[in-house]
């Protein structure tokens, strides 16, 4: 199953991609997202092929999803793989800057373990997309918060 979402965010593409790839600030938009960790530890210069696990709580439980990067290219492109029981997520954030503004393209191909996870994935597709609409929404306004918040550059 493919997920895909667009949107236009009134900020440079570089706040707009912190948000992508700093941790602290995913947590800000990432309903849930209570954790992030490397178990190997992390590669800040090249991160692809870095593993990581994430901590979300989802309907008061938490789960953990086993994830790796795999395409980084700041600031226009991120890939992540995670890994539950039910399900492989393949996401990717791809951003084009516009000058005062980025477009963000988001892509996710699910693929389900089983007959079964693939049909409880299909009777929730919508409370999926909207859960995706609301942080995709939240993303667009802490990124044009910060960018408003920043000095403009000197002349």
């Amino acid at each position: 199953m493919e997920i895909t979402y667009q949107q236009e965010i009134i900020a440079p593409i570089d706040v707009v991609f912190s948000f992508l790839n700093d941790d602290e600030k995913m947590k800000l938009w990432m309903e849930g997202l209570e954790s992030t960790e490397y178990p190997n530890g992390e590669n800040a210069d090249n991160p692809v092929g870095t593993e990581f696990i994430q901590t979300i709580r989802e309907g008061g439980q938490i789960q953990q999803y086993t994830g790796k990067v795999t395409q980084y290219e700041p600031p226009t492109l991120l890939a992540v793989e995670l890994q539950s029981n039910a399900f492989q997520l393949n996401v990717t954030y791809e951003l084009t800057d516009l000058g005062r503004k980025t477009q963000l393209d988001y892509h996710c191909e699910l693929v389900f373990a089983s007959l079964f996870h693939r049909i409880i994935g299909i009777l929730f597709c919508g409370l999926t997309k909207r859960i995706l609409n609301s942080q995709m929404k939240k993303l667009s306004l802490l990124a044009e918060q910060e960018s408003v918040r920043r000095s403009p550059p000197q002349k």
